[in-house]
């Protein structure tokens, strides 16, 4: 026999309709943040020493534009469409 907690954060857990295109669009957004994460961890950039707002803002700038220029690599190369 299992028993649902009673905690409200528990019993909210448990009746999301995981369904819905709110909770679907969420969860999108959670899982690219993760695979972001995990590649910033890759790169030892994850936890930056700045202190700095503008310093961070100017890290993630840079941190974003090489993960989307490494993602950019993995496509398959096309070849150059014929000039007129």
């Amino acid at each position: 026999m299992s028993t649902l907690p009673l905690s409200i954060g528990a019993r909210l857990r448990h009746t999301l309709d995981r369904h819905s295109p709110d909770y679907q669009e969420v969860y999108q957004h959670r899982t690219t943040d993760e695979r972001i994460n995990s590649q910033a961890v890759e790169l030892g950039i994850e936890r930056p020493k700045l202190r700095n707002g503008q310093a961070i803002t100017n890290l993630n700038t840079l941190t974003y534009t090489l993960i989307n220029l490494r993602a950019l690599q993995r496509l398959p190369q096309h070849p150059a469409a014929p000039s007129t």
